[in-house]
């Protein structure tokens, strides 16, 4: 496998200055640990499928259903994940392991930093909320796209509705801190899809927390994502799957607000958290 670049420098959200910035930071905050546990799970050329749990059993992350009937995914059929987003790289790697236990046809909306293998990019659809330049907005278009048309296919589609990695430093305040974007609600209206909710429990830390809060400074705030992915590292995550939700129960809603806050307050529900 061709050597990779773990990082969250992109060149469509941050100029040369930034860039270089944040690469610095994250060489020294942990982008060599996980770039070596990469490079030792690819010696084992992986079925991209399944490359999200075993890079989470590299990293010895373990997931743990807290729910009181376990997740149920569907094998066939239509279906939009959604979650909450307190982590970063990590929350979109084990939604992704999750579903592919049980179906290959799933997709992934998310920073296009989970693109740093090519053999992903079957899997991922990047966008980036912030559309802050002509070419941002006409790549989202092509995402936005590329996930209606996966969904009337039939397929599964994993979507964090925040866009962007929670700032709250406390757990039960994240719900109201947290902005929940309607691009969710509207792509469910298009293809009349079902819906499953995941509660994801926990936080980044305090480095990521000063940067994103306190400083208030973007550029910190992505160099620190490393630092925290690499902090994971041999940790328990909790996570809390609620049941389906039809969509002839989210069809009652006209108003794409209030579908999407039905959707985040369902979401928090779960971890008891709203």
């Amino acid at each position: 496998m061709k050597k990779i670049d773990i990082s969250y420098a992109s060149k469509s959200e941050h100029n040369i200055a930034q860039r270089i910035l944040i690469k610095t930071i994250e060489q020294f905050t942990g982008k060599r640990k996980l770039q070596k546990i990469y490079n030792d799970f690819s010696k084992n050329n992986f079925n991209p499928r399944y490359f999200w749990s075993g890079i989470l059993e590299s990293m010895e992350i373990n997931i743990i259903d807290k729910s009181q009937n376990g997740i149920d995914i569907p094998a066939y059929g239509s279906l939009l994940m959604i979650a909450n987003h307190p982590f970063g790289i990590i929350d979109g790697l084990i939604m992704c392991s999750l579903a592919s236990k049980v179906r290959s046809d799933f997709k992934i909306i998310t920073h296009e930093t989970l693109q740093f293998a090519p053999e992903l990019n079957n899997y991922i659809l990047p966008i980036d909320f912030n559309e802050n330049s002509k070419t941002t907005i006409k790549n989202n278009l092509i995402t936005t796209k590329k996930a209606k048309e996966h969904l009337l296919n039939k397929g599964l589609l994993i979507i964090f509705p925040s866009g962007s990695v929670s700032v709250s430093n406390n757990l039960k305040k994240m719900y109201e801190v947290d902005e929940w974007k309607n691009f969710t609600a509207k792509i469910i209206k298009q293809t009349k899809t079902d819906v499953l909710p995941i509660f994801f429990d926990g936080k980044n830390g305090l480095l990521f927390h000063l940067f994103a809060s306190k400083l208030k400074n973007q550029t910190l705030k992505y160099s620190s994502y490393i630092h925290e992915t690499k902090k994971m590292i041999g940790k328990n995550i909790n996570i809390y799957p609620g049941n389906i939700i039809k969509f002839n129960e989210l069809n009652e809603f006209k108003d794409r607000s209030e579908l999407t806050q039905y959707l985040k307050m369902e979401t928090y529900k779960l971890g008891k958290f709203e």
